[in-house]
């Protein structure tokens, strides 16, 4: 996503106070892959991850706390178990609304994703 990354920066940049106010990370797969197609963002603070998931949800949680300086973000490894689980009740619970994993939309997997997260994360008085 380069074109977006761009679009982000440049308007974090040349925006107005809302725009300049935007935080992000921003993540690849190695440490300097993204100079061979988008040498433009050298200088920004690229995080790699290695292909390792559970490394990429660690960092990005101790962003999440450091940039908005809050504890209510859990640790990587908590939030690594949850998407694990979260991974594995997929294809059961495509089953029970005829659906097909490999014909999930966006749409489907944001849908799929908030129901379990309210079914399995948040609790309930």
């Amino acid at each position: 996503m380069p074109l977006e990354l761009g679009l982000f920066l440049g308007a974090r940049k040349f925006g107005g106070k809302k725009q300049k106010s935007k935080r992000c990370i921003i993540f690849d797969r190695e440490k300097y892959r993204y100079q061979a197609f988008i040498s433009d963002i050298a200088g920004q603070d690229i995080h790699s991850h290695n292909g390792d998931v559970k490394k990429l949800i660690s960092e990005l949680s101790s962003w999440l706390r450091r940039e908005f300086k809050t504890e209510n973000v859990p640790g990587g490894a908590k939030i690594a178990r949850e998407y694990s689980q979260f991974c594995k009740a997929i294809p059961a619970v495509c089953k029970t609304k005829n659906l097909a994993v490999r014909e999930l939309t966006y749409y489907d997997y944001l849908n799929l994703t908030l129901e379990w997260i309210r079914s399995n994360l948040v609790k309930k008085p």
